[in-house]
């Protein structure tokens, strides 16, 4: 999976300009409900301005006429322009990584020419991972292994000889000594038969998810 397919395009998003003033700003964030939104300066992106960060620059100033904070204050006096981003071709998996670590909203995503075109959301990622998942197609069955050379392929084995697809697989650490889970979606009606296949093999079954 790319960043390029995951991210929201720049023409699809909601910005505000270096110039812009808070009044401005703050309405097209109440209005998308937004905590956030990416600044420009023309087409070059420059930064995030964070909802948070308006309010509490304004209660942080003390006697502050709020009407002259809104009009009078310009999105350059609050925008944060420390910020990690990605590029279109890279794996979402590093885009992940990188939204834990830096704990930023969203992360601009940039082309091979370094242009600005789109950002990446906490809920892109979600939302790809729940393809990999497949949360929406199949049988979600979880099967517990030791880490044993061949465990997987004979897994597989017993599935495929069954003529059941697997819609996708993942291998997740169960944090136990040379314990797996085994994630697996199939297409099948007949789990139960399945099942009883897998176990008769000497696997031990975790979940069925229907």
């Amino acid at each position: 999976m790319y960043v390029k397919n995951h991210m929201l395009s720049k023409e699809k998003l909601t910005t505000v300009s270096l110039h812009e003033n808070i009044s401005s700003a703050l309405e097209k964030i109440n209005k998308g409900d937004f905590l956030s939104l990416p600044v420009l300066d023309g087409d070059e992106f420059k930064g995030i301005l964070m909802k948070e960060a308006i309010y509490r620059y304004y209660f942080n100033t003390e006697c502050m006429d709020k009407d002259k904070f809104l009009t009078g204050t310009k999105v350059e006096e609050l925008y944060n322009d420390n910020y990690k981003s990605i590029k279109e071709n890279e794996l979402t998996e590093n885009a992940s990584y990188l939204l834990k670590e830096v704990r930023t909203p969203f992360l601009p995503v940039f082309n091979s020419e370094n242009k600005f075109v789109g950002i990446l959301t906490h809920t892109s990622i979600f939302n790809a991972f729940s393809e990999i998942f497949g949360l929406d197609n199949g049988t979600r069955i979880v099967v517990n292994m030791f880490d044993i050379p061949g465990q997987l392929a004979k897994l597989t084995e017993i599935i495929k000889k069954e003529n059941i697809n697997i819609l996708n697989f993942a291998v997740v650490d169960a944090k136990v000594l040379d314990v797996y889970r085994v994630i697996i979606r199939v297409d099948t009606e007949n789990v139960d038969d399945l099942i009883g296949k897998i176990d008769k093999a000497g696997f031990k079954i975790g979940e069925i998810t229907k």
